[in-house]
């Protein structure tokens, strides 16, 4: 079970060559530009988006190397090799919380505003988006493959581009006083909803590997069939 995690953790970090890191700072000078001191939130929003992405991109090197063959005579039983990818989500969610306090940190840098409040906020969103959108595009990569989450991925970028659009505006933009009266009540609620769908996407993916490895194994045995 380590093994896997740590497997698809290098998956992971292998996906994030040098070219991320320079578009992400393009992103963050652009963000500060326009977004005055809510850059930082807007900024962990999309890196978070991007851990989600490379968790999906994952399979794409999978694929390559034809692995799916080699974990087929493994002796890990199925639910092991599901949950290897749900622990590599869960332990890669540090990237993208220290990318928004690193974030945050640049914008205090050029304004010499830091609030705890949007921190905390900006921290949340860096952790549940990798978590909804990986509980999202798993399921497809399990039960059909990587291309078709892609394309689902695609669907996907436009509330959050819709998101980062409605925050450069300003904080003006940003309602501060919502998360510290009314909207902190509904937090405990949010991080059960996410909980709940990333286990419930874990069950899915777990159906959706068990279907595909019957039907390899019963497409094999035919072609043995017909060659005899």
């Amino acid at each position: 079970m380590r093994g896997l995690i740590y497997k698809d953790v290098c998956l992971f970090f292998k996906g994030l060559d040098k070219r991320v890191f320079i578009l992400a700072g393009a992103v963050m000078v652009l963000l500060v530009a326009n977004c005055g001191s809510i850059a930082g939130l807007t900024a962990s929003i999309m890196l978070a988006m991007t851990v989600g992405i490379q968790h999906t991109l994952a399979f794409s090197l999978e694929e390559k190397v034809e692995w799916e063959k080699y974990q087929r005579i493994l002796p890990v039983p199925g639910h092991w090799v599901v949950a290897g990818k749900y622990a590599a989500v869960v332990a890669t969610l540090g990237v993208s919380v220290l990318g928004s306090l690193v974030f945050n940190l640049a914008v205090f840098a050029v304004y010499r505003t830091f609030s705890l409040t949007l921190f905390g906020f900006s921290a949340l969103c860096a952790a549940a988006i990798p978590l909804v959108w990986t509980a999202i595009t798993l399921p497809v990569c399990y039960w059909f493959d990587f291309q078709l989450a892609q394309y689902v991925g695609i669907v996907l970028i436009f509330p959050v581009f819709y998101t980062v659009k409605y925050f450069e505006e300003g904080p003006e933009a940003f309602p501060l006083n919502v998360l510290t009266d009314s909207g902190l009540q509904y937090i405990p609620f949010a991080v059960l909803c996410i909980a709940g769908l990333f286990l419930v996407s874990y069950g899915i993916s777990l159906a959706g590997y068990l279907q595909r490895t019957k039907h390899i194994v019963h497409v094999k045995k035919q072609k043995r069939l017909q060659a005899i």
